[in-house]
């Protein structure tokens, strides 16, 4: 993982503070030889820097007895001011390597104790996109990424992100993808989104593998590396596109059921446990509409999928419900799940 050095507000401002008390001695003492010895303003600086920086060239004129005395008192506060500015300078440096080393400490814990989280490989447009979805969703994630300003702007968000190369097995293994549910491989193009698969397949055989098309014949060789399920961004947008023209109210609709922006309503996946009271019922004896407030959209049993399934199909252990409703009867129906 990659950490940088942040310095906060409070060490900026004590920093600032102490360059202030820095110039306020140069302006002090330039206008001080200015008065007492009438020098003129560059002379009058030049005195100041030498005899505050403690470098001691060459005067520019023999002082009188009040120069040399106002000399000593600018030296001894010349050099108070520079061990401030450097005292501030190491506090902020040592307290910003302290809070490195904790924070990586930190993220190294929730890292390994992550469990059931998705794992996103590539921080482009397309894995930002996917990002901010899991994270409105409170879904534990992991990003691998190489690129340092992506990673910089992730670590100040506080997110768990690993930089490096997805390809590489060491770097894959930090996110604990042996304990992810699923990885999502977003990466700029193909041949790397195969190997990372491969390599993802190898650390975690059941896996779920979502990974994205770059070009339009792709899928196949995505699939036989053992993607799940691919996934062509340009292919998906012009569908979208053509939809939006065609039937813009139904996409509305689908855009508000599944972000969530204005609609309090989600299409949810229900897993039914074996244990679930909802286990060996029909859709009309379980009275999933009545009791929680949703609407099953379809029913799937193992590769077999059922739309619009009938009120008598029964629920058995293992299915997958596609339900759409409000989402305090979504929470509400997979606590009854369980």
């Amino acid at each position: 993982m990659r950490y940088h050095l942040v310095v906060t507000p409070p060490k900026i401002h004590a920093i600032v503070k102490s360059f202030g008390f820095g110039l306020m001695v140069l302006v002090g003492g330039t206008l001080g030889y200015v008065v007492i010895e009438g020098m003129n303003p560059f002379d009058a600086l030049y005195m100041t820097t030498i005899t505050v920086t403690t470098i001691g060239f060459k005067e520019v004129f023999p002082l009188s007895l009040g120069g040399r005395i106002f000399t000593i008192l600018l030296a001894f506060i010349g050099i108070g001011v520079i061990l401030l500015i450097a005292t501030e300078f190491a506090r902020a440096m040592l307290e910003t390597d302290l809070r490195r080393v904790l924070g990586i400490r930190r993220e190294l814990k929730l890292m390994k104790n992550l469990k059931n989280h998705i794992v996103v490989c590539g921080h482009g447009r397309m894995g930002h996109a996917v990002i901010e979805i899991l994270h409105q969703r409170g879904i534990p994630f992991a990003v691998v990424e190489l690129d340092p300003e992506h990673c910089r702007s992730l670590e100040d968000r506080g997110l768990p992100v690993v930089r490096g190369d997805a390809t590489d097995e060491k770097v894959l293994a930090s996110t604990n993808i042996g304990q992810a549910k699923t990885i999502i491989t977003c990466l700029a193009d193909d041949a790397h989104n195969v190997y990372t698969i491969l390599l993802a397949r190898q650390l975690n055989p059941s896996i779920n593998v979502i990974a994205r098309a770059v070009e339009f014949d792709a899928d196949e060789r995505l699939k036989l590396a053992g993607a799940n399920r691919v996934l062509n961004p340009y292919l998906i947008g012009g569908m979208r596109l053509a939809l939006s023209a065609i039937k813009p109210t139904v996409t509305d609709f689908i855009d508000e059921s599944l972000l969530g922006s204005s609609v309090e309503l989600d299409l949810a996946e229900i897993v039914i446990d074996p244990s679930s009271e909802l286990a060996g019922k029909t859709l009309a004896g379980a009275e999933v509409r009545k009791r929680f407030g949703i609407i099953v959209v379809a029913l799937k049993r193992g590769d077999e999928a059922i739309f619009n399934p009938d009120a008598s199909e029964r629920i058995e252990g293992g299915d997958v419900l596609v339900a759409l409703g409000p989402l305090s009867a979504i929470e509400r129906v997979e606590k009854a799940v369980q």
